[in-house]
Formats: C-alpha cells, structure tokens, sequence
C-alpha cells in the first residue's frame, strides 16, 4: 500500500537522521555552485525571497503546474533555512522532491530555479498549456515591458511594433531563455494583445478642461446683440435654394444719389498647419490622467479663401 504525503516526509527525515540520506549522484551544476557559495550573511534575502514566492503561490491566476514549481522553491528553502535541519541544497531539494513523488533530476531542477529567481529574479514558467501565452505573468518580465513602453510614450507615441523590437533585445532574449520559453519571438497580434493586458488602450487622449468664460455675462450679452444684427442683415441678402438658385430677390436698400444694393456674404475659408500638429488617437494607459495639453503647437501656417454664393471664390487678378 502506497504510503500518505506525511508517511513519505517522515520516511525521508529518518533515512537522514540516520545517516542514509538520499543520493544525487548528478554532478553539480553552475547553479549549484553558485548556490554553495551563499551563507549565514546571505539569510536575509534568503528569507525574503520565501516570503515573496510564498504570495506568489498565493495568486489564483497561476497554474498547477506553476503552483507546484513555486511551492517546491518555498519548501526548499525552509528546509535550507532550518538551523535545526542544516540541510545542504542538495539535501533539502531531494527532500521536497520526493514529497512531490519525483527524484534526483526534480530537485536538481528546483535548485536551478532557485538560483535563477535569487539572481535574476525569474519565475519558473514551464510551456505546457496556458503558460505559452501567460509568460506576462512573471511580473519583473511584464514591468521590463511597462518601463520599455512608458519611455517612450514620455516623448512620442507607442505602438505593437515597439513590443516585437523589445523582445528581440539581446537583455529580453536572454530572459525569455532563462525562463524555458519555446518562442523567442511574438507576432504583432500578439504584442497587441499584450498591450492591452498591461492596462493600455487604443484611443483619442482625453483632454483636461479650462474654463475660459463662455458664459460671463459681457459674452452673452454680446452673442444676443450680433443675432440680432444678423437677422436684419439677412432680410438684405439674396436667398438661394438647395440647387443654387435663386430662391428670393430683394429690392436692397437705398443709397445716396438715388440708387439701390443688396448685401453679399462674404465668408472666409482657412487651413492652418502646425508645426508640432499632433496625433489624436495613440495607445493609452489605464492609469493616465487626463491634462491640459498647451494650446501652443509651435510657428503655424495658415492657407485662406473667400468665398461668395454670387460669384465663387474671390481671386486676384494678379495672380
């Protein structure tokens, strides 16, 4: 009969007790070595690293297989950490390994992920399942990306493009090999799909608001008196109808010397072109907020016509 999860630990703690603990005939690896080297200076860290993959086991975001990685690194480290054990790493990962119902190669791996996340911080994703496209949920891998694209949306505009080029970096290159993925690259749909699970959105940049006095009470008073000057300007004006013809004729008003005019609208007609004219629509972050862009875009050239229902545009003669 199969013994239970506790029978297997306590098996275990008496073989080492006893002087038979169980062997790892593997040689060590640079991961091992580098692991050896700590002591009892280096427990503080050892100790924080436990307390913060012990919250990262904690996420419900993460996998199983995920879970049991970190869950093994934590139970690792406890034993290391045990003055009353003094486990080698090599002892303590063979432990929890077994626990797990693995062997040697197990805890030689759990010592490799170990050293990776002491040294580099990186999280032991696997690529099985949903962690090919989960890999954003190593967090030092998704803020190397915030940081990357917050640089540059400081000065300018983001786009997927600039996700893909990231990714191809010698520095991210190198991090995607440490955490076991099988792709070194990512298409644009997929770096579009990144953007928005870190919180950026494709849109228009909101606008603060200024409050410049629309509705004081001189402005209002001036807005009625030019409609009431209009209405009686246009009982002057020709009326024209939908197809450009003339839907009234007037008799226009008297002058001096006897003769008659009609008042013709002349409006104007303008262009300008700035020299810093901005983009309306880029990718923004869900934490951006919105400010009062200045109202200054740099020299500016503005292109004029007028134009007449009677007789088109006005032109030149001169030109």
């Amino acid at each position: 009969m199969a013994l239970d999860a506790r029978q297997q630990v306590d098996a275990i703690l008496k073989d080492i007790r006893e002087g038979r603990k169980p062997q790892d005939n593997g040689t060590d690896t640079a991961s091992d070595l580098a692991l050896n080297q700590l002591h009892h200076k280096d427990f503080p860290a050892l100790q924080r690293a436990v307390t913060k993959l012990a919250i990262k086991s904690h996420d419900k975001k993460l996998d199983v297989l995920f879970r049991a990685r970190i869950t093994a690194m934590v139970g690792t480290l406890n034993l290391y950490l045990d003055s009353e054990l003094s486990y080698s790493w090599r002892e303590a990962s063979l432990v929890v390994s077994k626990t797990q119902g693995q062997g040697s190669n197990h805890a030689r791996n759990i010592r490799t992920w170990i050293h990776q996340f002491l040294s580099r911080g990186v999280f032991p994703l696997h690529r099985f399942g949903q962690a090919r496209s989960s890999i954003l949920h190593d967090e030092d891998f998704a803020q190397a990306i915030q940081l990357h694209l917050q640089s540059i949306a400081k000065d300018g505009y983001i786009q997927a493009q600039d996700i893909v080029d990231f990714i191809e970096t010698p520095e991210m290159q190198q991090k995607l090999e440490e955490s076991g993925a099988r792709k070194k690259k990512i298409s644009l749909r997929t770096a579009q799909r990144w953007l928005h699970q870190m919180g950026w959105r494709y849109g228009k940049t909101k606008k603060g608001m200024y409050v410049d006095g629309h509705e004081r009470e001189d402005i209002v008073k001036y807005r009625d008196e030019f409609v009431a000057r209009w209405k009686v300007y246009e009982k002057r004006m020709v009326a024209y109808d939908n197809n450009g013809n003339i839907a009234s004729t007037l008799a226009g008003f008297p002058v001096a010397r006897g003769q008659r005019f009609k008042l013709i609208l002349v409006t104007h007609d303008e262009s300008t072109y700035y020299e810093y004219d901005r983009r309306k629509s880029k990718w923004i972050h869900d934490s951006d907020k919105p400010v009062p862009e200045r109202k200054g875009e740099g020299q500016s050239l503005m292109i004029s016509d007028f134009l007449t229902l009677e007789w088109g545009r006005l032109v030149s003669d001169d030109l």
